[in-house]
């Protein structure tokens, strides 16, 4: 996949990114939408428009046409006594890749950008919540079980 480009996605992308994201929920995974498709573009649009420093995405374009994305939600901690300064940890979501690209390491190149990204702006730690297809990648990549990462369901 030597003709597939990774880049930080633009404002111009964000319809296309609401596609793919309806294409992986709805089409592949039978989600019911609550929107119409241009509702959900605009709010994926207005979503990307509303958070540039805490969200960055990053897609994965071929022929001029994106074919995949990845996004990387930032999150600022407190400071500690030993660490006055800015403290950010980071969690990879929402990486899809169409299935027209998939096996040639398309995934690796969007997780590996976005770590690049959470490198570059100091990141204590960057976590993933994975799907069982994603597991192999994020642990190539470096991910490992943290035993004390607990979560709390919604309450029912």
């Amino acid at each position: 996949m030597d003709d597939v480009v990774i880049r930080a996605s633009r404002p111009a992308d964000m319809p296309v990114v609401a596609d793919l994201r309806w294409r992986w929920s709805v089409d592949e995974g039978g989600a019911t939408p609550a929107a119409t498709t241009a509702e959900y573009r605009a709010a994926m649009s207005a979503f990307a428009a509303a958070h540039p420093g805490t969200h960055r995405c990053v897609v994965a374009e071929q022929d001029g046409t994106v074919l995949g994305m990845a996004w990387l939600a930032l999150t600022e901690r407190p400071p500690t006594p030993d660490r006055p300064q800015r403290r950010l940890t980071a969690d990879v979501q929402t990486v899809y890749v169409h299935p027209d690209l998939r096996g040639g390491g398309v995934a690796r190149r969007l997780v590996t950008a976005l770590l690049d990204v959470a490198d570059g702006l100091g990141v204590e730690r960057t976590s993933v919540h994975s799907s069982a297809d994603g597991e192999t990648l994020y642990r190539r990549l470096g991910f490992g079980d943290a035993r004390l990462l607990l979560q709390r369901p919604p309450e029912a």
